[in-house]
């Protein structure tokens, strides 16, 4: 397995610290360092934003593979926040005092990742997402059934909603529509493998082919959608389509495609155990943000982020916002983060805007499983946990 060399690790933390050098230079300066944790402090959160905004400026940084952060900020008393993803689900603000030319240490209590707002999950037969959600992570999430589809009301009171492999109830029309309005009203899917279906359509249950009845995970026991034959979805065939063509084995030398990955494995590739036949292999792609890539055994894209936009979303219960921040006299280092509702108008007198800088996804396929009892190696179930936490 190849790993990111030290040294590139090391530069990519500095651009981090000096990408706002000219709004370094208006302040004195001190460090503030830390580890961020998850919820029950047993596991460190690589790739985790870190930031201070003092009145439009951003001091921002990343955690490294290991949860770490060194961020350099103004003196002072300012709120430190700590997020991933949009930072509407996981997020944790800490008042901090930095002093000239001092390193000051947050202890881990007061770094652990915060959830702040509702998560959902429908099982499956293959995949327990929700272990690692719930017993993993320390979080919390809601069991949802297939007829839970029928209530989008009740849907938009989860800001994320997994979708696990191997569920065995018809899905129609209506619950398709209610996905739909719900991701572009801002809520985020997860799906992997065989729930894919959910996205593009419930392929395997045709008329007459005994609907409902539980099946094992094999190509010939569930007759497939080809991408010419879509049955129900909300995403379209020339979008995405995928086929239950998958092999068991390992999938080895898998190209990390997304920067935030290779952060947190300190690693450009990893190995992927498909340990279940017939697997979702992606056939056609388009206008998704590829994840994780095969360049080897002919299967391509692995994982991907949807591409959806709609800046209504990135506005969060009227109290912070997602922007696409642009450093004063380094415009070429933009950068999407979420700040304070009120710290928006100094943000957009400098020139930022509302929304991220490049069309931000919140629906995530994974074409591989995340059940526990599979054979889910360390770098599998850290880039789970990601997934989570990225939504």
């Amino acid at each position: 397995m190849k790993r990111v060399s030290q040294s590139l690790v090391v530069l990519l933390i500095a651009v981090l610290f000096v990408g706002c050098t000219s709004e370094q230079n208006q302040y004195k300066m001190g460090y503030i360092k830390g580890k961020v944790f998850n919820s029950n402090g047993n596991r460190s959160i690589g790739s985790a934003k870190v930031q201070i905004d003092v009145n439009g400026d951003v001091f921002l940084t990343t955690t490294d593979h290991e949860g770490n952060f060194l961020l350099q900020a103004p003196v002072g008393t300012h709120d430190l926040v700590i997020y991933t993803g949009k930072g509407n689900i996981f997020r944790t603000v800490i008042s901090v005092n930095i002093e000239e030319g001092k390193t000051t240490d947050i202890p881990p209590s007061a770094t652990k990742l915060n959830q702040v707002a509702n998560l959902a999950y429908i099982p499956g037969s293959f995949d327990k997402i929700e272990t690692i959600i719930i017993d993993s992570l320390g979080y919390s999430a809601t069991q949802l059934s297939i007829a839970d589809l029928d209530n989008l009301s009740y849907l938009q009171t989860f800001d994320a909603i997994f979708l696990n492999c191997g569920h065995y109830s018809p899905l129609d029309s209506a619950k398709y529509a209610n996905l739909a309005a719900y991701a572009y009203s801002g809520g985020s899917l997860y799906a992997s493998d065989w729930a894919v279906a959910y996205l593009t359509g419930d392929g395997y249950y045709r008329p007459g082919n005994n609907v409902g009845t539980v099946r094992s995970h094999t190509a010939a026991d569930n007759p497939d959608k080809s991408c010419n034959d879509e049955l129900g979805g909300f995403i379209s065939p020339n979008d995405l389509c995928t086929e239950k063509i998958g092999s068991v084995g390992l999938v080895s030398g898998v190209s990390i495609v997304d920067p935030n990955i290779q952060n947190l494995l300190n690693s450009n590739q990893l190995d992927i155990d498909y340990d279940l036949g017939g697997w979702e292999v992606i056939q056609t792609i388009n206008n998704w943000q590829i994840l994780l890539q095969d360049n080897t055994h002919g299967y391509g894209p692995l994982a991907a982020r949807y591409l959806y936009y709609n800046p209504a979303n990135y506005i969060q219960n009227g109290n912070w916002v997602t922007i696409c921040h642009i450093p004063p006299g380094n415009p070429s280092n933009q950068h999407t983060i979420t700040v304070s509702i009120n710290a928006l108008q100094a943000h957009l007198n400098h020139g930022d805007f509302i929304g991220p800088c490049q069309q931000d996804g919140n629906i995530l396929f994974t074409t591989f499983h995340n059940h526990h009892q599979g054979n889910l190696s360390r770098d599998v179930y850290s880039i789970l946990e990601y997934f989570i936490l990225s939504l």
